[in-house]
């Protein structure tokens, strides 16, 4: 049984990027049995378990903005 995606990849739900919006991405911070993940989106202390099927891989660059 292969997983996914690693830990540490970032991943953006599917639905939001084939619609043409902007979607927040998130990190994967640990691989569940039966094809869940968990995440935790880039800019909150919030960890959430969804289903990796749901989710694809975060191709763009993550840009930071300071001040």
């Amino acid at each position: 049984m292969g997983f996914k995606f690693k830990l540490g990849e970032m991943v953006v739900l599917a639905a939001a990027q084939e619609a043409g919006s902007t979607p927040d991405p998130s990190v994967v911070t640990a691989l569940q049995l039966n094809g869940y993940i968990q995440i935790q989106p880039v800019g909150t202390p919030h960890r959430l378990l969804v289903e990796a099927k749901d989710y694809e891989r975060f191709e763009e660059e993550i840009v930071e903005l300071n001040g």
